[in-house]
């Protein structure tokens, strides 16, 4: 069972605190040098945490439920309900309100109309505040309904240490999170394809109404350009927040998702801890879907068991060098007739505090026996028993008058 590694883990208030896709870049084996006598990577961030997209099981954390002013890392969120709102291909007019907004920005002016998807691209790649606000209107309705969507999100998504006061990040002392709140809310956010594939590029461009040149956007995150198993997700940076980064990186088709709040280098300490996840776990099908060793026991069938199938594979990163764990199962026997996918039960397991289910079914079909027919369908069983003991008198009373009567014939003989 995977421990997370961690130093401390507390609530509290949020604390001020000083100041195109891709191209094809040499894939590093993962596995950082710079790690601890414990062998736990060594990092500058004040909080951070890392977590397994699939089942999203926590692998590290460092004060990761401790309240932390979030900054930009805030436009997750923000792009979480914009996609779910649906309609990106939609024509946005931009207000005054939205056009205000400072720092980092699209330059938008007031009564331009932009599509939400180029919207959505600017808030995750360039990060920008007037994109954000306008994203807020647009998919809230109003921006006030907007904050209350995303705090009802939120809650729905089980983070309790988070509150929210805008769309963008720039400070208000009552808009916090935390860095576990943050992992959880990319891994929502990157199962979303949109969301996923904007986060992975690092430069693009999109049409600038009423100009004779388009928006060129750079993506913050430095990592892109450092790391070709780096995918997402989004920067952040205030003075009360430090540099941030919620990062996500896939080797082999597994992902990985980080947070790192108030760091010297996001950079390196995203990478650091990114490279310490891949190098010290590896994924392992605990279950796998289909046929399962198990026979489920069958009552009045034309057989007495039937095979069970797992519907879906449950797969969990296991610390190399350890035993995966075994799953228990909860079934009792089954009354034929069963028909091939009738459910029978679960395989079930406690893994590092988080239960796993997985539904069983038949895997194949099982009749009722004649006799069950016969009794069901045809006879009542006390009228069968019935019948039964009769059939067995008249055959033994008509036994007993055959020998009676082979003894008479004999004395008849013999007389």
């Amino acid at each position: 069972m995977p421990t997370a590694a961690k130093d401390t883990a507390q609530d509290s208030a949020p604390r001020s605190v000083p100041a195109a896709h891709k191209g094809d870049k040499a894939q590093p084996s993962p596995g950082p040098d710079d790690q601890t006598a414990d062998g736990l990577p060594v990092l500058s961030a004040t909080a951070a945490i890392l977590i397994d997209e699939t089942p999203g099981l926590t692998l590290y954390e460092r004060n990761a439920k401790e309240r932390r002013y979030p900054a930009s890392t805030t436009k997750i969120m923000t792009a979480l309900l914009c996609v779910e709102g649906g309609g990106l291909d939609e024509s946005v007019t931009v207000s005054e309100r939205a056009a205000a907004v400072g720092e980092a920005s699209l330059n938008l002016a007031a009564g331009e109309k932009i599509l939400l998807r180029h919207l959505l691209m600017g808030l995750l790649m360039k990060s920008a505040n007037d994109g954000a606000v306008a994203i807020a209107e647009t998919a809230g309705g109003d921006y006030d309904t907007f904050i209350a969507m995303m705090n009802a999100r939120a809650k729905e998504l089980g983070l309790t240490g988070t509150h929210f006061t805008n769309p963008h990040g720039l400070h208000h002392n009552d808009h916090y999170t935390t860095a576990y709140d943050l992992a959880q809310m990319a891994r929502a956010a990157l199962a979303y394809e949109e969301i996923a594939r904007i986060t992975d590029i690092e430069e693009a461009v999109i049409p600038w109404p009423g100009k004779e040149w388009d928006r060129q956007l750079t993506n913050r995150n430095q990592l892109l350009r450092t790391w070709a198993a780096a995918d997402g997700v989004k920067t952040g940076y205030t003075k009360q927040a430090g540099n941030c980064l919620v990062a996500s990186a896939s080797i082999d088709g597994w992902r990985l998702i980080s947070a790192c709040l108030d760091c010297k280098d996001r950079r390196v300490d995203s990478r650091a801890l990114l490279e310490w996840g891949f190098a010290n776990f590896e994924q392992v099908d605990v279950v796998k879907k289909g046929i399962i060793p198990f026979a489920c026991e069958v009552t009045r069938g034309t057989v007495k068991t039937t095979q069970v199938s797992a519907t879906e594979k449950l797969r969990l990163p296991v610390r190399r060098g350890d035993k995966p764990p075994r799953p228990d199962i909860d079934i009792l026997p089954i009354e034929a007739p069963v028909a091939k996918g009738q459910p029978l039960g679960q395989l079930w397991i406690n893994y590092a505090g988080v239960e796993y289910r997985v539904p069983l079914v038949a895997a194949e079909s099982v009749a009722k026996s004649f006799r069950a027919e016969l009794v069901d369908h045809y006879i009542p069983a006390g009228t069968l028993l019935l019948l039964l003991a009769s059939s067995v008198g008249v055959l033994l009373h008509g036994a007993a008058a055959k020998i009676a009567g082979t003894r008479r014939r004999r004395l008849a003989q013999a007389e």
